[in-house]
């Protein structure tokens, strides 16, 4: 009987075939209906997310200009603070390291036990009480 068949539950794969890298640089979208201003976001070998003010509707192509680069491609989603770009043709792995190499930003400790406040007077306790 298919009533008691176990079930197998299918996966979905990863949508990315490459590793994205956080970037943190200005960028241009320039477009047949305007230009865009905003900041690039992460980037990988086949897309960006850029993030603007007022991002162009999904289905819209545009050159994508940051760092001394530039990559053609189109939007694939769009929401109220941004987009993300498929790339017509995969970036080479060079700007990938130039990028990757410039947005390497020195981490501070993770926390200052000094500077983390001490439960008040009047607050419930942490420890139970029987």
């Amino acid at each position: 009987m298919g009533l008691f068949r176990g079930q197998t539950t299918v996966r979905p794969s990863e949508r990315r075939s490459s590793a994205r890298y956080r970037v943190d640089c200005q960028a241009k979208l320039r477009m047949p209906m305007g230009e865009r201003q905003g900041w690039l976001y992460d980037i990988s070998q086949e897309g960006a997310r850029f993030t603007t003010s007022n991002p162009p509707p999904t289905g819209t192509s545009g050159l994508l200009e940051w760092a001394g680069f530039e990559a053609f491609g189109k939007i694939i989603w769009s929401n109220a603070e941004g987009c993300g770009l498929e790339f017509e043709r995969p970036l080479s792995s060079e700007v990938i390291e130039a990028m990757a190499a410039r947005s390497v930003s020195p981490s501070g400790p993770v926390a200052n036990f000094g500077n983390i406040p001490v439960a008040q007077k009047g607050r419930r306790s942490l420890v139970s009480r029987n």
